[in-house]
């Protein structure tokens, strides 16, 4: 029986063995091993179509991409990849999207291993809640909820795709899109933008509500779902998912009239050949996408400069934490916007909607903010000097690696060595880093006697 008492006791005296500084290096590392894993099986023969396996890198790269769930690719994933490569990527998309936290607690439990409570603390902060009563049932709710998900989004997508397909492929290619739309992976298997099957889910209006509901209850995450399943019993939604739901909404509304006044006026763009409900449907479903997850039914670089600016703003955004989505968080940017409005309206505090944000979330936000910017500056300039490219195109495709998104307009599989490193990287700091960065914030302050005398600097 193991004595919890003696773990917290563990806990509070060897901080720098299980304090939040241990748990970045779990995150960090069980990621890692996952995304070598993968790279190692993608590397195999068995995993590509033709004679010829991937390079190393290219390996890599995918299951940086699929992991993280991203999207982005070097190789074409349809064309490339044999059944068992398409599976492998498959896998790591969920892995990634669930979080192999949650499933490493599922494991243990199949296997009848106690989770201890330094486990069972590691796992609230993976799934972004306050208390760990009850977090190993909430995990357990998430996987099936997860599951219940993705197979209902397959059989509404089943029983439209076998009308252009035979059942085995419609079955697949359902199951296969489900799991990516719903995890916001961006990863899909159409072939080019001629494709039949693509065409058909253009026009398809069902095929795109579904799409979009998968993908809209991914980026919303655990507690926001969680709030509204007990909605109608407790009558009670949190701050955070009071900030959640309205922002997603107004982001959608504010992005699909943006794309189509831009692609109403530039004549020749592929919206604007479009009739104007498909032209409606494929503004909406663009925007829904572009919030981390990069399905793409129309070229992104036919796209006018300002529906690809709002696409960047929004990758940027990204989801709501402890979700499926990327990006630096839709309540980190709300925090620091109430912030704003709270200083110009002199306030001492942050109030949003009757309530007070601690000043420990406030830091949170504009540490991850910051950090997150200083991030796509550098990168961005690195690969704009490597590749001597457009730095607008060269920042969207950065910004689509932070956000993992998976959207572009063309130019990854034509990065050189370095630069793919660089944006494996970047992929791979916008699915941990936030969370690595919050977990290393929550550490308690050190108490200290000293203390610095005031004093102001200008400031505007």
């Amino acid at each position: 029986m193991i004595n919890y008492r003696q773990i917290r006791q563990y806990t509070l005296e060897h901080p720098q063995r299980s304090g939040p500084a241990m748990g970045s290096k779990i995150l960090v590392m069980g990621f890692a091993a996952i995304i070598l894993i993968g790279s190692v099986l993608l590397a195999l023969p068995v995993a590509t179509e033709g004679p010829e396996s991937l390079s190393w890198l290219e390996a890599l790269f995918t299951a940086t991409s699929a992991t993280t769930v991203t999207g982005l690719a070097v190789v074409s994933t349809e064309v490339t990849f044999s059944l068992f490569g398409e599976i492998v990527i498959l896998l790591l998309i969920q892995v990634g999207g669930v979080g192999f936290i949650v499933l490493s607690i599922m494991l243990f439990r199949l296997i009848g291993r106690h989770v201890s409570f330094y486990e069972r603390n590691l796992l609230q902060q993976n799934l972004g809640v306050d208390e760990s009563h009850g977090i190993l049932h909430l995990a357990s709710r998430v996987m099936y909820i997860t599951l219940i998900i993705e197979a209902i989004g397959a059989i509404f997508l089943f029983s439209q795709w076998v009308q252009v397909l035979d059942w085995k492929a419609a079955a697949y290619y359902a199951i296969f899109h489900s799991i990516s739309a719903f995890c916001n992976a961006g990863f899909d298997l159409f072939h080019g933008f001629d494709d039949p099957l693509l065409i058909f889910v253009r026009e398809n209006h069902f095929s795109i509500i579904v799409l979009c509901i998968l993908i809209t209850i991914g980026t919303l995450g655990v507690t926001v779902v969680y709030d509204i399943v007990h909605w109608p019993k407790i009558q009670r939604l949190t701050l955070h998912t009071r900030l959640v739901l309205p922002f997603t909404i107004l982001l959608t509304i504010i992005g699909t009239f943006i794309v189509m006044i831009d692609e109403s006026f530039m004549q020749g763009h592929t919206l604007s050949l479009l009739p104007t409900a498909e032209r409606w449907w494929m503004a909406f479903f663009t925007i829904v996408s572009s919030r981390t997850a990069g399905i793409t039914l129309i070229p992104m670089g036919d796209l006018g400069e300002a529906s690809q600016f709002i696409i960047i703003i929004w990758m940027f955004i990204g989801g709501a934490p402890a979700s499926m989505g990327g990006g630096v968080g839709l309540t980190t940017v709300a925090v620091v916007f109430f912030t704003l409005t709270s200083t110009v309206r002199g306030h001492d505090q942050t109030r949003v909607m009757g309530r007070t944000l601690p000043t420990e979330t406030v830091t949170k936000a504009i540490a991850i903010l910051t950090v997150s910017v200083l991030l796509v500056v550098v990168i961005t300039l690195l690969l704009t000097l490597l590749e001597q490219g457009h730095a607008f195109i060269v920042g969207f495709e950065v910004i689509s690696a932070f956000s993992n998104t998976g959207y572009s307009l063309g130019i990854t599989d034509q990065f050189g060595p370095v630069s793919r490193l660089l944006l494996i990287f970047t992929m791979f700091w916008g699915r941990l880093g936030p969370l690595t960065l919050v977990v290393a914030l929550a550490q308690r302050r050190r108490p200290t006697l000293l203390q610095y005398p005031e004093e102001k600097i200008i400031i505007g």
